[in-house]
């Protein structure tokens, strides 16, 4: 019985190895394959916007040509959160050279400009027309150019 324990474990043992040199050369993997462009930057964000849109919105309106994407502190950004987008659809999405670290953000916005003026209508009006004499009545003719 002892023996068969014995087996059990050393064949764990193995397995567990093999299985965290497959995660191992996975990352490695991932880190090999920098994203160094903006051209393949901008493809990537639009490649994360389109999946994340897709899920939440079942359209893909993005292209990568849309954003300038721009590296900052080793990390790639592309797109904003605008009111107005692609037929309503805005997009902002962040991730590190090696593509891991992604934060992806996608936006519908039903925002329209709404004219908050109002509407001018023509309204009728009388006009009086005063006299001059009528004038003088309410307003004494002032004579500025006497001395008091």
């Amino acid at each position: 019985m002892d023996r068969n324990k014995m087996l059990v474990f050393k064949i764990a043992i193995l397995i567990s190895i093999v299985f965290n040199s497959s995660v191992l050369q996975a990352n490695d993997s991932k880190n090999e394959e920098q994203i160094t462009t903006q051209k393949q930057a901008a493809i990537h964000a639009a490649k994360l916007a389109n999946e994340k849109c897709q899920k939440n919105f079942g359209i893909s309106p993005f292209k990568p040509e849309l954003y300038k994407a721009e590296l900052v502190n080793s990390k790639w950004h592309w797109g904003k959160i605008e009111p107005i987008g692609i037929h309503g659809y805005s997009a902002k999405v962040e991730f590190c050279k090696d593509g891991s670290g992604e934060n992806v953000q996608v936006a519908f916005s039903t925002d329209k400009i709404i004219n908050n003026e109002p509407e001018l209508h023509k309204v009728p009006m009388e006009i009086e027309v005063i006299r001059s004499k009528e004038l003088e009545k309410v307003f004494p003719k002032i004579d500025s150019h006497k001395d008091k």
